[in-house]
């Protein structure tokens, strides 16, 4: 796995975090899939990274997670220890003094290599098409 190619990242600019992260909720969902939960990490500004002399800094920081069962099913179906990289996630954030929200998530094609299970992988590039294509559909 290679970060810089593995972790996609989309920036939006024009609207307030709260719109965009409705619009990505309700574009999750116009694709049957089903929100699992949605992580509000918003109280922690100042956490200090593994090196602690620089700080990450954020506004607002949300992990929204969801799958669709049927997917899922089958993905574990492949594999039974699939279910680690379950359920798929964006992280919508927006970093200190930047107006830009920016949503990131990992490519499923870059865990189901893992596999080496060409199952998983037509699975996988289903759901990766998805979540480009539910980035591409927020309106700004």
């Amino acid at each position: 796995m290679v970060v810089s190619e593995d972790i996609v990242t989309k920036h939006y600019s024009g609207m307030s975090f709260e719109d965009v992260l409705e619009y990505l909720v309700q574009e999750v969902k116009d694709r049957n899939y089903l929100i699992t939960r949605i992580n509000n990490i918003d109280n922690i500004h100042d956490r200090k990274n593994g090196d602690f002399t620089k700080q990450i800094k954020f506004k607002l920081y949300k992990i929204v997670e969801f799958c669709n069962l049927g997917n899922c099913s089958q993905l574990i179906s492949t594999d039974l220890t699939a279910g680690v990289f379950m359920p798929v996630k964006f992280a919508v954030y927006q970093p200190v003094n930047n107006e830009q929200i920016l949503i990131s998530f990992l490519k499923p094609t870059a865990f189901a290599g893992i596999f080496n299970s060409k199952k998983m992988m037509r699975i996988a590039e289903k759901l990766e098409q998805d979540m480009f294509e539910i980035l591409d559909e927020i309106i700004f």
